[in-house]
């Protein structure tokens, strides 16, 4: 239980940084964007989950190549998930991941996240690709050690 509010609130310090990374890149159609993730990040630190998940959902249909958007929705649907045990989010959630990766295939973040998905659904060999990318773009991760081991794991499956 202490792990995973640990892993929680971390998350939770690493969706702030996203967004202030949103907020910097945005253009003039930006502010609307802008204020839909800030409004989401806002949902998500308060827990209500259904909200940021809809304030990210309107951010990307103005924005639809956002992957940091779609990182941010992963997030919300994995906190979603692990709140109802409900299917449905944790299949979004993977979902969101793959277009954040497909939109931009250096975001070691979402590979990271896509990877931890498949692992604790015990889809540990189709995460492999994905924790190798991640650790290929990020090669002194600080979770480096557990990464090698999902790996280790990954590749036995």
């Amino acid at each position: 239980a202490g792990f995973q509010r640990w892993r929680d609130i971390k998350m939770k310090k690493c969706l702030l940084l996203m967004v202030m990374i949103i907020i910097c890149g945005c253009s003039s159609q930006g502010n609307k964007v802008e204020g839909l993730f800030n409004e989401g990040a806002s949902f998500f630190q308060s827990g209500n989950y259904d909200a940021a998940i809809e304030k990210y959902k309107e951010a990307l249909q103005i924005d639809q190549n956002n992957a940091v958007g779609y990182n941010l929705l992963g997030m919300a649907y994995r906190f979603k998930f692990n709140q109802t045990g409900a299917q449905e989010f944790k299949d979004k959630e993977i979902e969101s991941f793959k277009k954040a990766v497909t939109l931009d295939a250096k975001f070691w973040i979402a590979y990271k996240n896509l990877a931890a998905s498949l692992y604790y659904q015990n889809r540990k060999k189709e995460a492999v690709p994905y924790l190798e990318e991640a650790l290929k773009l990020q090669p002194n991760d600080p979770e480096k050690a557990l990464l090698l081991q999902w790996l280790d794991e990954g590749k036995k499956q």
